[in-house]
């Protein structure tokens, strides 16, 4: 009950009683789950009163409790708005890499949790277009290498550290980078990165190769895996 309500608190301060029960008991008869809400907000009283408030038909969390949900949303809108340097935020987002409440399966969960992950991993690429662009591109390297370690495939990202080593002088290393994403990706999904990511580095997007015999195929995506240096990822040999 406790996190639908902190994660409920994003979009309004308080939850209806019916609404939370039947969310938190979507299986109960309506009865059933109102008497469990009860239960519930008895239990949870009794081990702190301040942490959560009842008025009407109404529950929301107590004034005095703090989400470190929200103090991330915080680090990650700041991050955004690209008005300022946000180490300690940048520090936050780096540091938070396991997903929200991990092991739980409730259906009112998965949104919020893949919404806080791509806030999270936008963030990160905005901030790290930020770095690049006042010259620190050590710190940008260093952001989107956490994001591509997390997401090998996400285009935005390896543009976004594709461009930082471009920014740098670099481009032997745009280069080598754009390989192993074109390579990582090709193994992955069968699909070519963006040509205009290959013109970003002055190369033509290459032609697919030929296709080899299925057996072949599937031995080599079942096979060995090693790790792809400056990827964090790793690659079915």
């Amino acid at each position: 009950m406790l996190a639908y309500l902190a994660l409920d608190q994003i979009a309004q301060p308080d939850c209806e009683r019916g609404v939370l029960a039947e969310r938190l008991w979507p299986d109960a008869t309506a009865d059933r789950s109102r008497a469990s809400l009860r239960t519930a907000l008895w239990r949870i009283r009794q081990v702190d009163p301040a942490l959560v408030y009842g008025t009407g038909g109404r529950v929301r969390l107590g004034a005095d409790v703090t989400v470190d949900v929200h103090e991330f949303r915080g680090n990650a809108e700041r991050m955004l708005s690209a008005q300022s340097d946000c180490p300690r935020d940048r520090a936050a987002l780096l540091a938070r890499t396991s997903e929200l409440l991990p092991g739980w399966d409730e259906t009112w969960l998965l949104l919020a949790r893949e919404q806080l992950r791509q806030m999270r991993l936008h963030a990160l690429e905005t901030d790290a277009r930020e770095l690049a662009a006042r010259g620190r591109y050590h710190e940008a390297i260093e952001a989107m290498l956490a994001v591509v370690a997390e997401e090998p495939l996400r285009e935005s990202a390896q543009t976004a550290l594709i461009e930082a080593h471009l920014c740098e002088g670099n481009v032997v290393e745009a280069r080598r980078q754009l390989a192993l994403f074109a390579d990582l990706l090709w193994t992955e999904l069968s699909i070519r990165p963006s040509p205009e990511l290959f013109g970003r580095v002055g190369m033509a997007a290459p032609p697919p190769p030929a296709p080899a015999s299925r057996s072949v195929d599937r031995q080599v995506a079942l096979g060995e895996r090693r790790v792809l240096p400056h990827m964090g990822a790793r690659r079915r040999m």
